[in-house]
């Protein structure tokens, strides 16, 4: 099928060719832009009986998609060639994408398409945050937490009216809402991965605070979400957190700095949301 058109009729050969499991994969990788064969693994073959079992079937389904060219292996892989099939990473292929515009106006599954293949640290920022997404959907499936929403981006980005006037972007990783008793808890998580100097962290919370003066997200919320760096290592943690109590124009206690091994305790603990709307002023926010 590599370089032919597939026409319409062909499309829904395909897509009445899928079984729920098929479909479900390909709207994974779309949501996510990236994932490896071991984290589709864990998403949609957990019901095997060992980790062998589901990398096995994972890959003989993976291939099947990969032949239809509903998704697409990148040429890198994670750990290099010597990792085996389960360090192949996937993207959503050509016709992936157009199944996946048939198919919104049907399931309103969501559809993305990379055409070229990405940079390492793109490759390595997406699967990481994926991996973010990854453990809390595990953790859910524990119970042990209540997520009620996802949202990745572009769909967690927000726009508002800069102090210029003009119209700026915050750019979250994820938007995440969780719920802790009877409370629902917002979060904005921003994946870090130790490879721009803590200067770019500090502008990044800038225009967090820039973001909560605005006060788009109280108006809509009547609360202003936790946010959240995701750090590789504790050395990381650290430094992140001291340059945030040494910067002057910080908010305490609007940021909190983690590893990802942190997460599920922090989420079970419930977020400390911003509860009055500020309208010009830096606040700590209320727990």
């Amino acid at each position: 099928m590599s370089g032919q058109r597939v026409s319409r009729r062909e499309l829904e050969r395909i897509r009445a060719s899928l079984t729920e499991r098929d479909t479900q994969i390909v709207a994974s990788v779309a949501v996510h832009r990236l994932l490896s064969t071991r984290q589709i693994c864990r998403l949609h073959f957990e019901d095997k009986p060992t980790e062998t079992a589901a990398l096995r079937s994972a890959n003989r389904t993976l291939a099947k998609l990969r032949d239809l060219r509903l998704l697409v292996a990148l040429d890198r892989r994670i750990g290099g060639v010597r990792a085996g099939s389960g360090a192949y990473v996937w993207s959503l292929g050509q016709v992936g994408a157009r199944l996946l515009q048939r198919a919104d106006d049907v399931d309103g599954l969501p559809r993305r398409q990379r055409k070229f293949e990405p940079s390492s640290t793109f490759l390595e920022h997406t699967l990481a945050v994926a991996e973010v997404s990854l453990r809390l959907t595990e953790a859910a499936q524990r119970g042990h937490v209540a997520l009620l929403d996802v949202q990745h981006e572009p769909a967690c980005w927000r726009a508002y009216v800069s102090p210029g006037g003009g119209i700026a972007r915050l750019k979250p990783d994820l938007a995440i809402v969780t719920a802790t008793g009877e409370f629902e808890d917002h979060w904005f998580f921003e994946v870090d991965l130790a490879t721009e100097p803590p200067s770019r962290v500090i502008r990044a919370c800038l225009n967090y605070q820039e973001y909560r003066r605005s006060g788009v997200e109280q108006r809509r919320l009547g609360l202003f979400p936790a946010v959240v760096w995701i750090v590789p290592t504790l050395r990381r943690k650290e430094t992140i957190e001291s340059r945030l109590r040494r910067y002057d124009g910080i908010s305490p206690g609007l940021f909190t700095v983690i590893t990802l091994d942190q997460l599920e305790a922090l989420i079970q603990g419930g977020s400390d949301c911003e509860t009055t709307p500020p309208t010009g002023t830096e606040g700590t926010p209320n727990a």
